[in-house]
This record gives C-alpha cells, structure tokens and sequence, in this order.
C-alpha cells in the first residue's frame, strides 16, 4: 500500500505566479530555460503539490475565494426594449454598481509507484449562481435545477505516464490548444474578458471570448496524450468522441415522451432534450459536433536574454447526420487553426493569438453558407516584484445569428475588446487585482439586446450596436 507522507497533512500556501512548480496532473508547465509563459487554464488559480517520492502519494484541497467590487455602463442597463422570449423584462434600470463573490475547490493527489509511474487524479468544484431577481429568469450554470449554494463538477480528470514518456490524462479536461495556449495574457488580473468582471454587465453586451480555454471544449470527456520536452518542443494531441460531460451517462440517451408521464430520461444542457451520442438524428441535434481531435505543438525555448513560446495547432470534427425529411441545411465539422506566440526580455512579455476557421461562437458548428470566423489577439504584460500589469485588445469577427435564410440586410458579427488591469501579491495566498474592460458589438439586422432580426419584409436598425465598458477591484485568497 502507498505511504501517506508528511507532505498529505501540510497544505501549501500558493504564490500569485504560475510559472513554476510543474506536476503532470495538470501537464507538464514547468520551463527549463527561463521563459515565461501565460498560467494553464487548468486550472489557472492552483498550483499542485510537488511530486511524491516512490511508493507514495501527495494529497491536495487548494481552494481561491473572489471577492469583487463592479462599477459601470453597457447598452443594456437602461432601456426601453422587451427582450426576446415570454420571461423577458421590459424598462427595467439597472444600478451602475454591485459587488459579486464565488469561491471554488481543487482536490486532487499526486503518486508515484514503485517503478517510477506517476499517476493521479484532479476535481474542479465550483459553487453555482444563488437565485436571480424576477424568480429565476437567468439559467442556472451548472444546468441542473437551481440552489443556493449548491456544487458541482467542472472538470474531473485522472492521469498516468511518467516524464520519459508522456503522460495520459483523460475524462472532462482541457484539450491540448487550451493547455498550451500562448499570447493570450491572462496572467494579469483576473483574465480580462475571459475573467469575471464582464459579468456585471447584462448578457447581450458582454463579447465572446473566441479563444480555446473556454468550457465549451474543457468540460467534455476526452483522452489526451501529452508528450515529453525535446529540445525545446513538445506536443499534444487529444480525441473527443462526442459532447458528453460530467457524469453524462452513455452519451445523455435515450429519452422519452409520453402523454401521461411528459418528458422522461436524461436531459441535456438547458434542460432540453437531446443526445450526445448522437450520430445521425431528425431532431436538432446535427448542430452537434462529434469525433473531435485536438492538436497542438509547442517550442519554448531562449536566446540570449529571450524567452520565447510559439504553439502552432488546431482541431477537426465531424458532425451529426441529418436523417430528416426534406434534409435541412447542413452544419460543418470543425476545422479550426490556432497558434500563439510569446517573447520575453526580463519582466517584459509581448506576443500574440489567433484562432480562425469554420466554427461560430465559442466553437459551435458552422451552418453552410456563413462565412469563417477570424479571432486575432495582441498584448503584453510586465512584472516587477509583487506587481504584474498589462493588457490585451482582440478583435473577432464570425456570422454570428447570420444564416443562410437571413434576410439580405442581417450582416455578420464583429465584436472588440480592450482589457487593462494589474495585480499585486500583497502577502503569499493574498492578490489584490484591479481591472478595466472596453469592448463593443455589431451585426447589421439584429437588434443585439432583444435578439430580433430583420425579414424580408422589414428592417430592424434597433440596437445593431452595443457597448460596454467597467471597472472591477477585488481580492482573491489562494491555498
């Protein structure tokens, strides 16, 4: 049996920078050559314990606390406009000012047999959103029925290899185009607009993060494999065979409908239904990827006093058949590219991103007809002592609800945002962050706060452009 160490009953204080310790729980981070790179976004706030020695385990429970102060504006918080659906709220003012809160916990453990494998498995349990005004008009995040205070799991991911061979991690976690995403800068603050200050504005003003660390692709079952350092590269590559998450079951089917007992059998995000294992259907589900493989490659290496990371990757997947009559129009697969690069020179990183190719939104499927989105990326970042600050603009353009059925005046979507921020370690387990957030939205047609669209017949010109824009202050404790 495996040896409890001392190490099981100490938990580590976490410093405020994540370019250190490495474990392969969550891939291998660590840099041999001093370059720095942006935190893994799995997750981006725990650093895990360092590895056991043989025949023995580490255990650990890291944990943050966020804690916000908001003030601000967007196109949303005083209008007059009836949004789209039978629970929408008409000419409702909102305050300029709120304040939020969420805590989130990361158990796991590390061990290593007596013949050098490593192995280990990793949770993400966040806390979901209490009941909103207007008696549960929002949906609940964790797409199960609402309850104050109530947890659920994120990502919940095990893994085995050793460091001359690589390592495989598999269930609900990050695709390797997350794990080894460069130049996006969310090393500063609390991540801009991939953070959670642009949640204090309304829904239909905050812009869409178009970039691969998103829950769209990290929270679905998969199997990755990721490769040793050589010479400075290593890659990964992943498979995910359909869009099933955590404890989803085989694949979310089958499910029902009877006129005497309603709907019956699992449910998928949403509350409606639907099949992840679905390969061909007549219901909605061709939207639906399916058979989808990442991969990405990396170089870090240094020149001199230059630290440089360039990822280059992407990601292919088929999608549902559609087995109704008449057939409906179809959807792509994906077929995305993504690469990234970072240049360091002391405290100072400067680099880039940028992902395009035949996907919509976060990553949805492409209908036939709408045009490649195209998601570009530029910033930087200078630490000096317990002070990190910098910034980003990026720029995406995607059909967004343009279809091929829209009418000639429904344009496509464009949205940019501006992200400025800093944060100081005030004490080991302590940040003190402050951050500013400009981004705007447009589609010719749509009116982008009530979601109606323009007709053959009549042009919406309500609302095609919105904007927001906020600051945030807060406090985030680490262990």
């Amino acid at each position: 049996m495996p040896v409890i160490t001392a190490s099981t009953r100490r938990i580590a204080l976490v410093s405020s920078i994540l370019a250190g310790l490495a474990s392969p729980a969550w891939a291998q981070f660590a840099n041999v050559n001093p370059v720095a790179v942006s935190p893994p976004p799995a997750p981006f706030t725990s650093i895990p314990s360092q590895t056991p020695g043989p025949g023995s385990i580490t255990v650990r429970l890291n944990a943050r606390v966020n804690v916000y102060f908001y003030t601000g504006a967007d196109s949303g918080r005083n209008t007059t406009v009836t949004p789209s659906g039978s629970n929408g709220q008409s000419n409702t003012k909102l305050a300029g000012y709120g304040m939020g809160s969420y805590a989130r916990l990361y158990p796991g453990f590390d061990g290593v047999a007596g013949n050098g494998l490593k192995y280990g498995a990793a949770l993400e349990i966040r806390q979901d959103q209490a009941s909103p005004p207007g008696g549960g008009i929002n949906g609940s995040v964790s797409a199960s029925n609402r309850s104050r205070g109530a947890l659920y799991f994120r990502r919940e991911m095990a893994y085995v290899g050793a460091d001359n061979y690589g390592f495989v991690r598999y269930g609900a976690t990050d695709q390797p185009t997350a794990l080894f995403a460069t130049g996006l800068f969310e090393n500063v603050s609390d991540n801009g607009w991939n953070g959670d200050v642009l949640n204090f504005f309304t829904s239909n003003t905050q812009l869409t993060w178009p970039f691969p660390d998103v829950g769209a692709l990290y929270t679905t079952e998969k199997v990755v494999y990721l490769s040793p350092r050589w010479q400075g590269f290593d890659f990964g590559v992943s498979f995910e065979p359909n869009t099933g998450t955590v404890n989803g079951g085989p694949g979310n089917c089958p499910y029902n409908y009877t006129s005497s007992t309603g709907l019956t059998g699992p449910l998928n995000q949403g509350n409606g239904t639907g099949c992840d294992a679905a390969s061909a259907t007549s219901s909605g589900d061709i939207t639906r990827r399916r058979n989808t493989v990442d991969g990405a490659l990396r170089y870090r290496g240094a020149f001199g006093p230059v630290g440089v990371v360039v990822t280059a990757g992407g990601m292919l997947s088929g999608s549902v058949a559609d087995n109704a009559t008449p057939a409906r129009q179809p959807y792509n697969g994906l077929s995305v590219f993504d690469s990234g690069m970072q240049l360091t020179y002391g405290g100072l990183a400067v680099g880039g991103h940028i992902t395009t190719g035949e996907s919509n939104g976060q990553f949805n499927l492409q209908q036939k007809g709408q045009i490649n989105s195209f998601a570009w990326l530029v910033g930087g970042s200078y630490a000096i002592g317990p002070i990190v600050f910098g910034g980003s603009y990026y720029n995406f353009s995607s059909a967004g609800s343009k279809t091929f059925s829209s009418a000639p005046t429904v344009g496509n979507r464009r949205e940019q945002g501006v992200y400025i921020g800093g944060t100081y370690s005030f004490a080991p387990g302590m940040n003190v962050f402050l951050t500013y957030l400009y981004g705007t939205r447009s589609q010719g047609g749509i009116d982008l706060l009530s979601g109606a669209a323009s007709s053959a017949t009549s042009r919406v010109v309500t609302h095609n452009n919105v904007q927001a824009q906020g600051f945030g202050i807060g406090t985030q404790f680490r262990w």
